[in-house]
C-alpha cells in the first residue's frame, strides 16, 4: 500500500498520511495473465470453420497464445492457409509432423483435445479479442520488469531513462488492428468532406494555416497526420518563421499549440512573441529602453496573448516519446475542459538536437527513427508536426542561383526528405554589408510537397521583429526600423 508523505513532514502517526485506495487484482502477483480454455476454443473455432480464419488473423497472431503448443498449432493453421490446404486435424497433425513440432505439441492426441474443445465459430472473433488483450497485459508486465531490470543496469542515467521511457511507451501502446477498406466504403466520407471544402470556400476545417496566404495557398494549410519539415542555414530564421505560425495559430486561430524548444528558453520565445505581436523591436525589449508608448503596445499584446493556447515545454532533451506523451497529457487536460479541442499544431525546434530514445549503430540511423517517430506521431494524433531542421554546409558553397537550399542539402539523414510530407526552406541573400535586421525580400521554398505542387513562396523579413509576412514592396517596405533604409535589402525589379 503505497503512503503519501506530508511535505510539511508530519509524524507517520498524524492524520497527514493518507492511504491509497487498493486496487483489485483480477491475477496474482507474478501471474501472466492468460486463459487456455480460451485459447483452446479460438484453436478449435477456426479448425471447425476456416470462413472467418481471415478475421481472426487481422486481431491476433501466434505470439499471443500463451501457451507455446497453441503457438505452434497457430502458426501452423497461417501455414496451411498460406499454402491453400485445408485445415482440419489430420493436415495439422501431418504438418505438424513433418516439422517435428508434433511432440513439443504433446502429440497427436493433444491437437485432437484442442479441436474437440467445445467453441463456437460465430464467437471465435470474441474469442481473439479477448486473447489479444490478455497478451497485451504480459507485454505491459513484461516491459515493466524490464524497466526495472534497466534501473539497476550500469550507464549514464539519461540514456538508460530514455531508454525506459521508451519500455514504458511499449507496454502502454494498444496493438493497433490492421486496416483495410474497400474504395467504396471510403467514398462516402471523401464526398462529405469536399463538399464540406466547397461550402467553406476551398478551406480544409481541420487544417491550420501559417497566416502566409501565399504560403497557405500553396500549402492548403497544414493538415492533419502531415510531419512537414522547415529547415534552414543558420540565422535564416526557422525558429521565428516557428514562432510566426505558432501565434497566428494560437492567438488568430484559437487553437492549440504544442511547442518543444530545445535550443532557446521559454523567456527567450516571449521574447520573440512579444516583440511582433507588439511591433517593438527585440533590441529595445533587451536593453529596457522603451518609451511610454512602448510599454501601452506590450501591455495590449501581453492581453492579446494571454488566454492563447500555445503550451512551450523548452527541456534540452527530447525524443519523439517525450513529445508523444506531452501532447497526450495535453490532450488529456484540452479534453476535459472542451471535449470538441483539438490540438491544432506541434513544433518541434529541432531535428539534429534530439534524441531517438534508444540506442543506435549510426547518427543517419538515429535521425531516421525520430523523423519516423515523428510522423508515426503526427498520424496517430491526427495532427500536424512541423519540425524544423539544420542544412549541410555544402550549398552555401555552391556559386549565384544554386546557393538555394535543396532537398540534398538536408543534414545527417536522407530519411528527413523520405519522411516528411512536406519540405520547406527558407532563403535570404547575405552579402558581406547585408543589414541583417531590415526588412529585406526572402523567400520560403516549397521543395517538397506530396498533395500539391513545388514553389518559391516571396514574403518578406522584419529582421528588428524577427517576424516573416506577407511580400511588401521596395517603395511601401518600413524605413523607420532602428538603423535606416531598408531599400538595399530588396533587388532591383
Amino acid at each position: 500500500m503505497a503512503i503519501e508523505i506530508d511535505p510539511s513532514g508530519g509524524s507517520s502517526s498524524g492524520s497527514s498520511y493518507k492511504a491509497q485506495p487498493r486496487i483489485q487484482a483480477a491475477y496474482s502477483p507474478g501471474e501472466k495473465p492468460h486463459n487456455i480454455d480460451l485459447e483452446k476454443a479460438c484453436l478449435a473455432g477456426v479448425i471447425r470453420s476456416g470462413d472467418n480464419f481471415i478475421e481472426v488473423q487481422d486481431e491476433i497472431s501466434a505470439s499471443d497464445f500463451f501457451y507455446p503448443a497453441h503457438q505452434f498449432i497457430f502458426e501452423t493453421i497461417v501455414q496451411l492457409n498460406f499454402q491453400s490446404t485445408p485445415v482440419d486435424l489430420n493436415t495439422i497433425v501431418d504438418y505438424l509432423k513433418n516439422n517435428a513440432k508434433l511432440k513439443r505439441v504433446g502429440g497427436p492426441e493433444y491437437v485432437a483435445d484442442v479441436a474437440a474443445t467445445p467453441s463456437s465459430s460465430l464467437h471465435t472473433i470474441e474469442y481473439a479479442k479477448k486473447l489479444k488483450d490478455l497478451s497485451w497485459r504480459r507485454t505491459m508486465i513484461e516491459n515493466l520488469e524490464r524497466c526495472s531490470s534497466l534501473a539497476l543496469a550500469t550507464g549514464a542515467t539519461n540514456e538508460i531513462a530514455a531508454e525506459i521511457e521508451k519500455n514504458i511507451f511499449g507496454a502502454t501502446q494498444e496493438k493497433k488492428q490492421k486496416r483495410m477498406a474497400r474504395l467504396g466504403q471510403l467514398l462516402d466520407g471523401a464526398i462529405t468532406e469536399y463538399e464540406k471544402r466547397s461550402e467553406s470556400g476551398g478551406k480544409d476545417e481541420n487544417a491550420v494555416m501559417t497566416g502566409l496566404k501565399d504560403l497557405d495557398d500553396t500549402l492548403s494549410g497544414l493538415r492533419p497526420g502531415q510531419l512537414v519539415v522547415l529547415a534552414a542555414r543558420p540565422g535564416m530564421g526557422k525558429t521565428s518563421l516557428a514562432a510566426n505560425i505558432m501565434y497566428d495559430i494560437a492567438c488568430h486561430q484559437n487553437k492549440p499549440v504544442l511547442f518543444f524548444s530545445l535550443e532557446m528558453t521559454q523567456e527567450e520565445l516571449v521574447d520573440r512573441i512579444i516583440s511582433f505581436a507588439a511591433n517593438i523591436d527585440q533590441s529595445k525589449l533587451r536593453s529596457g529602453r522603451l518609451t511610454q508608448e512602448d510599454f501601452q503596445e506590450l501591455f495590449y499584446a501581453a492581453d492579446d496573448c494571454k488566454e492563447a493556447p500555445l503550451y512551450i515545454d523548452d527541456r534540452s532533451v527530447c525524443s519523439p516519446y517525450d513529445v508523444l506523451a506531452q501532447a497526450r497529457r495535453l490532450i488529456s487536460e484540452l479534453s476535459l475542459q472542451n471535449p470538441d479541442t483539438r490540438l491544432g499544431l506541434i513544433v518541434v525546434d529541432y531535428i539534429q538536437i534530439m534524441k531517438s530514445g534508444g540506442r543506435q549503430e549510426s547518427r543517419t540511423l538515429e535521425v531516421a527513427a525520430i523523423t519516423g517517430g515523428l510522423k508515426a506521431i503526427a498520424k496517430e494524433l491526427k495532427v500536424p508536426v512541423l519540425a524544423l531542421s539544420q542544412l549541410n554546409r555544402e550549398g552555401a558553397k555552391r556559386p549565384g542561383e544554386s546557393k538555394k537550399p535543396q532537398l540534398s542539402d538536408l543534414r545527417d539523414s536522407g530519411a528527413i526528405e523520405a519522411d516528411a510530407d512536406a519540405v520547406l526552406f527558407i532563403h535570404r541573400e547575405q552579402g558581406e554589408h547585408t543589414d541583417s535586421r531590415a526588412p529585406s525580400e526572402a523567400e520560403i521554398i516549397v521543395a517538397k510537397q506530396r498533395s500539391g505542387p513545388t514553389r518559391n513562396v516571396k514574403v518578406t523579413w522584419l529582421g528588428h521583429l524577427t517576424r516573416f509576412t506577407d511580400y511588401i514592396s521596395q517603395e511601401h517596405a518600413p524605413s523607420n526600423y532602428p538603423g535606416g533604409s531598408a531599400n538595399s535589402n530588396f533587388k532591383e525589379p
